[in-house]
């Protein structure tokens, strides 16, 4: 019998079959589970299948046929931006369909909660895949649980039109493996460096545009008895991570970030990537983190920094929402794209790790596969996507689905105006997502934030990682554009 305690002897590959051979071994025992290769590389059998017909009469009202009297059991991941806008949505659907019952539940803990019911058969018929727990993407795909979304964007939206129009361009971008579109991400995220627009004023700080400038504020702040950052390395060290590639996406250009996709034996040694590494270590080496963060949750710094230990945090747009309650009203809560490292970088100031995130799947063996896809349907429309920005202050997948600019807030308005100015320049990366590396490293981030490991340590041992995955032929892997 596999302990969990014993995970941390093994190697980067070992915990990689590991984690694989946990879930095939018990998916192997549920019966009508299909292998995936159409999707990708390096898989087993057919591809995957549209969700099943609801049983219903169709309609541009009811697109897929979801039955009346049936229920849409949904399962939310209760993080940044909590549940409040799922719950509306299950309402909306349920005044759009009598007779149908919407069930939301949500929790923090989506792996752990949701395996046994896909291993029992029994999966949501739609789950919004989020947070440190989240479920193993590449594990799922390549054992036939997901459903393929196309229909979805060819249904009618509620608000005229296809659901596929209504959304911003590259939208489906982050949830098409391979060809195989089976994510559909509902937010649009901005990762930037969030700080108190009041703090800076009042203390006449500038924002700082290059990593010097950011070191500077670093000892200004240090000198007045406070730091510059707080990490959570109990299960968010990671957003440090963001910090470090995104930077060194800037410096190097897109192809840094598609290198480390792509698995290259030498992804974690591109000459940016050294420097942006290099920089953070600097940072830990001066004392610029709040003491401790190792043995906190994510909340708890955030809660340290938007009480005054600390002047700045990197997150996605998502943090307004889940420091809410904690944040003080006057804080004036704003974004700023990262720092440049130094001279000749290949992308502007004003370019942002920007993407499609929160990712929903529609299990493939969910009871209500229809009424899944529908719920989406739903979320997808104006009046959904308006009234989530309004409740978690983060802008939707929903072209021009936002509140009246006079009743943004602060966070909201500088989220707008950072995608704005950004334009064409967005990047991103899916390596620690598509092949289930988020717990590694986590663990490889806190060790170095805390002054464990050095900077080439860190690097060594990520590039660890990938290599593991790179050369175990039962993963699937995802084609780089």
């Amino acid at each position: 019998m596999e302990h969990a305690h014993d995970d941390a002897l093994l190697t980067p590959a070992d915990r990689l079959a590991l984690s694989r051979r946990r879930f095939m071994t018990a998916a192997s025992a549920t019966a009508g589970v299909a292998a995936l290769s159409a999707c990708a590389g390096g898989g087993g059998g057919g591809a995957p299948d549209a969700p099943a017909d609801g049983g219903g009469e169709k309609s541009d009202g009811n697109p897929f046929g979801v039955a009346e009297g049936s229920t849409v059991d949904v399962v939310i991941f209760d993080g940044g931006y909590g549940d409040e806008y799922a719950i509306a949505a299950g309402k909306a659907m349920e005044e759009l369909h009598p007779g149908v019952t919407v069930e939301v539940n949500s929790t923090v803990n989506i792996g752990p909660e949701l395996q046994p019911r896909f291993v029992g058969g029994t999966p949501p018929d739609v789950f919004d895949n989020s947070g440190a727990q989240s479920m193993d993407t590449e594990a799922l795909i390549s054992e036939g649980q997901l459903a393929e979304l196309d229909a979805l964007l060819e249904a009618p939206s509620i608000d005229g039109g296809t659901v596929g129009e209504s959304l911003l361009p590259g939208a489906t971008d982050p949830g098409t493996y391979s060809g195989s579109f089976l994510a559909m991400n509902y937010v649009y995220t901005v990762y930037a460096l969030w700080y108190s627009q009041k703090q800076f004023d009042d203390n006449g700080w500038s924002v700082p545009t290059t990593w010097d400038e950011l070191m500077a504020l670093g000892e200004t702040v240090k000198a007045a008895g406070s730091h510059l950052f707080s990490y959570g390395g109990q299960n968010a060290s990671t957003y440090y991570q963001e910090l470090a590639l995104s930077m060194a996406v800037k410096q190097g250009g897109v192809e840094v970030a598609k290198n480390i996709d792509r698995l290259e034996p030498d992804a974690f040694a591109q000459d940016a990537v050294v420097q942006a590494y290099a920089a953070l270590e600097e940072a830990v080496k001066a004392g610029f983190f709040v003491p401790g963060g190792a043995g906190v949750k994510h909340t708890q710094a955030q809660t340290d920094w938007v009480t005054g230990k600390s002047v700045m945090y990197p997150s996605g747009s998502w943090i307004e929402n889940e420091q809410r309650d904690v944040t003080p009203e006057d804080y004036a809560l704003t974004g700023a794209p990262v720092p440049l490292l130094g001279e000749g970088a290949a992308l502007p100031l004003a370019a942002i790790h920007g993407t499609a995130g929160e990712p929903f799947m529609v299990p493939s063996q969910g009871k209500n596969a229809a009424g899944g896809l529908e719920f989406l349907r739903v979320m997808l429309s104006q009046e959904q996507a308006t009234q989530f920005t309004a409740l978690t202050g983060s802008p939707t997948v929903v072209q021009g689905a936002a509140p009246d600019p006079a009743d943004a807030s602060t966070a909201l308005t500088s989220t707008l105006a950072m995608i704005e100015a950004a334009g064409a320049d967005t990047f991103n990366y899916n390596f620690s997502e598509w092949y289930g590396l988020g717990a590694d490293n986590v663990t490889l981030w806190t060790e170095f934030l805390d002054g464990r490991t050095t900077a080439d340590q860190l690097r060594e041992k990520q590039q660890a990682l990938i290599d593991a995955v790179r050369e175990d032929d039962t993963v699937t892997k995802f084609d780089v554009p």
